[in-house]
């Protein structure tokens, strides 16, 4: 490794120290989180909720300073890439195809035909949408599957590039918190097996979610804190950003482009960020809307789009033998 990148590993490896100390932080403001301090039984398990997931923030924590020697040459590589990075770098060599040519126009077909169906039954008020997203139904076995899928590809990609690419940046680190957060995603679409094992929910979630089953996407906020389905909007505000603000950067800032060449992103192709766009548009729609009783439609649908463009990204990752894109200049 040349001296600069040495300086730069060593100087990141300082910075880890804080990971453990911080994660210790967390442990102990959860053993100070009394549940029996809450005046409702909703209350007693939002607290005992969130004192687990800061002994999980905490774990993660520690994981990643077990990983700080890797990560530090990783960071010192991605620096090393930056002061190295060519004059000019387009959106269009950074974004890979999502397959080759031909297979890409019928993906763009199938899209642009999916939400001109979803648009036409909006308006005539058709029946199929509320019959597809219903509990367990088509869309959300789709969904599960996509991620399930996803998960796969992408710890695949990530593993292929750890083991190949010395100086891949960030790039292995990406992958591989796109595939937890996937199967994350897939977990919490079955309430963690729930939907199939029909197993009893913990008390603690029996009390603060929603639906009462073991799931974070619905839980309950505190009181006083607006939005009931805060995971909704989340998803939505992610499809934004994904499809809204990614390809502006992209397309409009020279500078951003630099910085994801250097950290050597696996960015999303161009059909997965035209995806998550329409499906952050998608209204929601009310029980009165011609055939359709229920007041999900919209997330479901959604989430499904959502769940396959995901998909489409983790197979163009995996898919994408180097991670070195070409670059014009």
């Amino acid at each position: 490794m040349p001296e600069d990148a040495r300086s730069d590993a060593a100087a990141v490896h300082r910075i880890w120290s804080l990971a453990p100390v911080a994660g210790a932080g967390l442990v102990l403001v959860a053993l100070l989180l009394d549940p029996d301090r809450g005046s409702t039984e909703r209350e007693v398990g939002q607290i005992a909720i969130a004192r687990g997931l800061l002994v999980a923030v905490a774990v993660g924590l520690v994981a990643l300073w077990l990983a700080r020697r890797r990560l530090s040459n990783d960071f010192a590589a991605a620096r090393a890439r930056w002061r190295t990075a060519p004059a000019a770098i387009t959106a269009r060599f950074l974004v890979p195809r999502c397959a080759s040519p031909g297979v890409e126009k019928a993906f763009w077909l199938v899209l642009a035909g999916w939400f001109v169906a979803i648009g036409i039954a909006y308006a005539v008020g058709a029946r199929w949408p509320g019959d597809v997203t219903i509990e367990n139904g088509p869309t959300e076995t789709a969904t599960v599957l996509a991620y399930l899928a996803a998960t796969l590809l992408a710890a695949a990609a990530a593993r292929r590039t750890f083991q190949a690419e010395a100086r891949a940046a960030l790039r292995p680190w990406i992958l591989l918190g796109l595939a937890a957060g996937c199967l994350l995603v897939a977990a919490e679409e079955t309430d963690w097996g729930q939907t199939y094992l029909d197993y009893e929910t913990p008390r603690s979630f029996q009390d603060a979610n929603i639906q009462q089953d073991l799931s974070l996407h619905n839980l309950a906020l505190p009181a006083g804190v607006p939005g009931t389905r805060w995971a909704n909007w989340t998803l939505r505000g992610l499809g934004w950003l994904g499809g809204g603000l990614l390809p502006l950067l992209l397309l409009a800032s020279p500078g951003f482009r630099r910085w994801m060449w250097a950290w050597n992103v696996p960015l999303p192709p161009w059909w997965t960020q035209a995806a998550l766009f329409a499906a952050a548009c998608l209204p929601e729609l009310h029980s009165d809307h011609g055939a359709v009783v229920r007041e999900n439609v919209g997330s479901e649908l959604r989430e499904v789009t959502i769940g396959l463009a995901v998909l489409v990204w983790a197979w163009s990752a995996w898919r994408t033998r180097t991670g070195e894109p070409p670059v014009a200049g």
